[in-house]
């Protein structure tokens, strides 16, 4: 599967994302209706991590539809870490120079990890790769502007501060506030 998911980088400025929105938790949609998909963050983490050396990002999927054909499929960046959240999962990247290029001058708008599912359950096994992309397809990632990550954070440490769930909503925020 090669669907596309907004970076959540401060694209403003220039600022290239160290960490980067790879699957967003609970049920995995898609806009072009394959799935849903689902996955033990976990399993999948272990089970994507198994290559010490790192997973590929390349560009428009180079890996899977140039490399093939003997075309070049240069390394964006190479996802070295991952992590489980409230909101997905995520994976720390060492960007090449070219990636960081890419990302500073807003190039491109989302990543597109390349799963391993089983196809009877629609359980994601692993994510493979990942490529730099335009066009997203998954649903209910961190979008790419940096003030909604901003505001999302600071919601999420507000929830926090009032001793709310992650989940609470906002009508629980104003309640919480009105009676401090």
């Amino acid at each position: 599967l090669m669907a596309a998911l907004p970076l959540p980088a401060a694209a403003e400025g220039g600022r290239v994302p160290e960490w980067i929105h790879l699957l967003p938790a609970g049920e995995v949609l898609t806009r072009d209706g394959r799935g849903p998909y689902r996955y033990d963050p976990a399993a999948l983490i272990e089970a994507s991590l198994a290559e010490p050396e790192g997973l590929l990002i390349d560009q428009d999927h180079a890996t899977d539809l140039a490399a093939p054909e003997g075309r070049a499929a240069p390394a964006r960046g190479w996802i070295t870490g991952m992590e489980a959240r409230d909101d997905g999962v995520w994976g720390r990247v060492d960007w090449t120079a070219t990636g960081r290029a890419l990302l500073a001058d807003r190039a491109y708008r989302g990543i597109s990890p390349v799963i391993r599912y089983d196809e009877a359950t629609g359980r994601i096994r692993a994510i493979l790769r990942a490529s730099l992309v335009n066009a997203p397809n998954l649903r209910g990632l961190t979008a790419l502007h940096a003030e909604e990550r901003t505001m999302e954070a600071l919601v999420a440490k507000l929830k926090e501060m009032l001793g709310l769930a992650p989940e609470a909503e906002e009508s629980e925020i104003w309640n919480a506030l009105s009676a401090v």
